[in-house]
């Protein structure tokens, strides 16, 4: 049975962003908050580093003096400034679909089945996605086993304490990516081969250089049209050219270019910008329809965990001037 519930905001999303505007508008005396989470988690991405002996640090506190910490210390320190405040926690709750004219969406929970949420005002902070093989553009081939995404990667051996590869390949030569070739590299892995069409890594000197207190990762700079995946029922190898060499491998990891997840937005009808697909932001933070709002990694582009969380804490001033205005 569907039912409805109205809230002064809700969030969609509870990663740094999310919460960053959850406390916020808490602190602010806005007591009827929702934060809808689709995981049976809060703290998004960071909460997937999990802190261990010997582990990566990759998420760094420029508020405390630029250290580095595992993201799953970030994330609890969001967590329990979160558990001070009122805000409804809404775990394990799929977003079906958006009505903006109406501020209604309705989502599905284990427990409460469907239901739908009305709102004054909505924050969208679903963040964003690393860009598929095919989004790339010169990555061709088989679509086998072991070609993973860095959330995929980090669920596997963090979440598990699996290693899915020995002798990896890593496409994408952000940040990202060499947090990726940390992480194999401790986990028991070899040395990854990065690869990107970029002349240079994408990760800057000083990160590259962070990195290497774990890992050595060769790079490979492609003035090739496109590469190939090999392999029929795992993968095996990059095919340099079509008749270059082959690197061997025995699992691949897709890491960085991060477009935002906008495809609720879409489906709601909001404006999004193409081909970024980044939502068209007005002033403030408001999206195309009055009363919607944008936070974090999908306003597009790579922001690390800290930004997100005190860019969620600027949009729910914006939010706040609306909500006054519109009483």
């Amino acid at each position: 049975m569907k039912s409805t519930n109205h809230f002064r905001v809700v969030i969609i999303g509870a990663g740094p962003a999310g919460i960053g505007a959850a406390i916020a508008l808490s602190k602010k005396g806005i007591t009827s908050v929702a934060l809808i989470e689709r995981s049976d988690n809060i703290g998004g991405v960071p909460s997937l580093y999990k802190k261990k002996k010997g582990g990566v640090r990759t998420f760094i506190r420029w508020s405390r003096g630029g250290i580095p910490v595992f993201g799953e210390e970030y994330a609890n320190s969001l967590k329990n400034k979160l558990a001070k405040t009122d805000v409804e926690v809404w775990l394990n709750s799929q977003v079906l679909k958006i009505e903006a004219g109406k501020k209604e969406i309705t989502l599905m929970n284990p427990d409460k089945g469907e239901i739908s949420f009305t709102a004054d005002a909505v924050i969208m902070a679903c963040g964003s996605r690393e860009k598929t093989l095919s989004e790339r553009g010169w990555v061709t081939g088989a679509r086998p086993i072991r070609v993973f995404f860095t959330k995929q990667l980090l669920q596997l051996i963090d979440g598990n304490g699996l290693l899915p590869m020995r002798n990896p390949v890593i496409i994408g030569s952000d940040l990202i990516g060499y947090a990726a070739a940390a992480k194999l590299k401790v986990a028991g892995a070899e040395d990854a081969i990065i690869m990107d069409k970029k002349r240079r890594p994408e990760c800057s000197y000083f990160e590259r250089l962070y990195f290497r207190i774990w890992s050595k990762p060769r790079f490979i700079d492609l003035n090739v049209k496109s590469v190939e995946v090999m392999g029929s029922k795992t993968a095996t190898g990059i095919r340099l050219s079509k008749d270059g060499d082959i690197l061997p491998c025995d699992g691949i990891v897709v890491c960085g270019e991060l477009i935002p997840n906008s495809e609720l937005a879409l489906l709601g009808k909001l404006k999004i910008e193409l081909p970024s697909r980044k939502p068209v932001i007005g002033r403030d933070y408001q999206m195309s329809e009055s009363g919607w709002f944008s936070a974090g990694n999908m306003l597009g582009g790579f922001r690390g965990a800290e930004w997100c969380y005190f860019n969620g804490r600027r949009v729910a001033r914006s939010v706040m001037n609306y909500l006054s205005k519109s009483i």
